[in-house]
């Protein structure tokens, strides 16, 4: 790799360090702020919720910036700091703004405005897809990966210094209060600020493109809706809810043991080595051709007991730090082993299916909207139906801190689990390999040559179609690839982990790539000979 892509990987593992670093004091304090200047728990639940929406709308607008201007990444990574900066900000500048709504809502649109600029952060995705060689991109991504882990490792020790803050600026003899909540604002203002120094002088931009999509001659096949319906539904993808571990953490710590934004800290730092550690085993057992069945199946049998745990520890009086921790870890080493087989699962249902070729890049962006809306209503929904405040908690008697909702991680998480025996037996997709299945007979239509017969000498599976030049454009695609990465993200940290599939599926298509370049070049080389 050259030096100078070299110096760009070291940027943009600062970049998640110094982002992740600065969140880390953001999310332990939120709930704290908000309650402060008069917020409510509903509103706490949608101010943690924003971010993720305007990162939704925000986020295709950077990759249709890089794609236009030659693939250049300085001034969008610019425009994403000027983003984060103004809405950290606003945050900070709530404090001065009376008490209610005029305060509630600065620091609504901050985190709005923040999330605008924290879309930008999946430019790193890009970046490592158009400017990375391929072989190498999984080291990449697992280092990107480890340095977000690095950074939320060291939010205690910035929380250190933020919880000491007990001061005041003038400014036109307009006195300012710094204090721990607001000045995380600042911090992040810092932070960003940083950041925009750091690219605007190290990041080198990627070499030009050297790789051309193929040439397609034939009109793409289009799809209905009832087919994009199918692939996007695939039956047994589905996430089980991993927000709340986040959005109800910091009220509920409070609440049963007097926690800090410092003592939540260190959870959350306690939780990003559990859900690194989770993606170590997923790529483990990735490389070992665990099945995508018995991943997703052991990820919803821990949250099944994790969610269970979690509703009955979760009380007043009776609960434990060790509890809480432990109800917390169990979730957070599960997510990570789920997310690579559910994207592995529906990545084989579309690419098994020819009819959807045209689409696969707009299939692999519902998917990966998915996440986004997620993180957009699961908030709303634990601060309004899952969390009780504390006047809730003192009249109910059982000293739970969770609403009966809160069975909604361990029930979802069965019937997940359900749906994946009903489609694995009584279906008879024999995943397992536990049923007797008679070996399928070749069709008359592989023994006729056609446009997908093989040509060129090298080995291929037997009964496997050559891939369109439809399906590998579509996936040899840097919104794909962005696209495909991101939904895989546990906490903002990357998951660089491919199952034995999708390697399969890689490999396969680079071959079928490079067979139909040679194609395209003797053609050439004949229509050439011919004039």
């Amino acid at each position: 790799m050259e030096k100078g892509l070299i110096i760009s990987v070291f940027i943009l593992t600062l970049i998640n360090i110094t982002d992740s670093l600065t969140n880390s004091v953001v999310t332990p304090s939120l709930v704290f702020y908000v309650t402060e200047v008069g917020g409510t728990m509903e509103q706490y639940g949608l101010i943690s919720s924003i971010p993720f929406f305007s990162m939704m709308l925000m986020m295709s607008f950077y990759g249709v910036w890089v794609d236009s201007n030659g693939n250049k990444y300085k001034t969008p990574y610019a425009a994403s700091f000027a983003f984060g900066g103004l809405g950290s900000i606003l945050y900070f500048l709530a404090e001065l703004l009376p008490s209610g709504a005029w305060a509630v809502y600065t620091i609504l649109l901050g985190r709005f405005i923040t999330g605008l600029g924290a879309a930008g952060r999946t430019l790193a995705y890009s970046y490592v897809a158009t400017a990375i060689p391929r072989d190498q991109q999984r080291t990449i991504l697992t280092i990107l990966s480890l340095s977000r882990s690095i950074g939320m490792l060291l939010g205690p020790l910035m929380n250190l210094f933020v919880v000491k803050i007990d001061s005041s600026v003038s400014i036109f003899n307009y006195t300012i209060p710094l204090n721990p909540r607001n000045s995380a604002g600042l911090v992040l203002a810092a932070g960003e600020l940083f950041l925009f120094i750091l690219t605007s002088l190290l990041l080198q931009e990627p070499p030009p493109k050297k790789e051309k999509p193929l040439t397609e001659d034939a009109e793409p096949t289009k799809i209905g809706g009832k087919e994009l319906f199918a692939a996007v539904t695939h039956f047994d993808l589905l996430f089980p809810s991993f927000i709340i571990y986040q959005v109800a953490l910091p009220p509920v710590a409070a609440d049963l043991f007097g926690w800090t934004p410092l003592e939540i800290s260190y959870l959350m730092s306690i939780q990003a080595i559990v859900i690194f550690f989770g993606m170590i085993v997923a790529m483990y057992a990735s490389i070992r051709g665990i099945t995508d069945f018995t991943m997703i199946a052991l990820g919803n049998s821990a949250f099944v007991f994790g969610g269970i745990a979690t509703v009955l520890w979760w009380k007043r009086e009776s609960a434990t730090i060790l509890q809480f921790i432990v109800s917390i870890v169990i979730v957070s080493f599960a997510y990570p082993l789920m997310g690579p087989a559910n994207r592995s699962k529906f990545t084989r249902a579309v690419h098994s299916r020819p009819e959807l070729e045209d689409s696969i890049g707009l299939l692999q962006s519902f998917f990966n909207q998915a996440l986004s809306i997620g993180g957009f209503i699961s908030p709303n929904f634990v601060a309004k139906f899952v969390l009780k405040d504390t006047a809730a908690i003192d009249s109910s008697g059982d000293g739970h801190e969770l609403t009966p909702w809160a069975w909604y991680v361990s029930v979802s998480a069965l019937v997940v689990i359900v749906g994946l025996l009903y489609e694995e037996f009584i279906l008879g997709k024999n995943e397992l390999g536990l049923m007797k299945s008679e070996p399928a007979e070749a069709s008359q239509d592989e023994t006729i040559p056609g446009e997908t017969t093989r040509l060129l000498s090298g080995k291929r599976t037997s009964g496997k179609r050559r891939s369109s030049v439809v399906e590998i454009n579509r996936t040899f695609n840097r919104k794909y690839e962005v696209d495909r990465r991101h939904s895989l993200e546990t906490a903002g940290i990357p998951n660089p982990v491919d199952t034995a599939y999708e390697r399969e599926l890689q490999n396969q298509l680079t071959q079928d790539k490079q067979e139909w370049e040679k194609l395209l070049d003797l053609d050439e080389e004949m229509e050439m000979t011919e004039e």
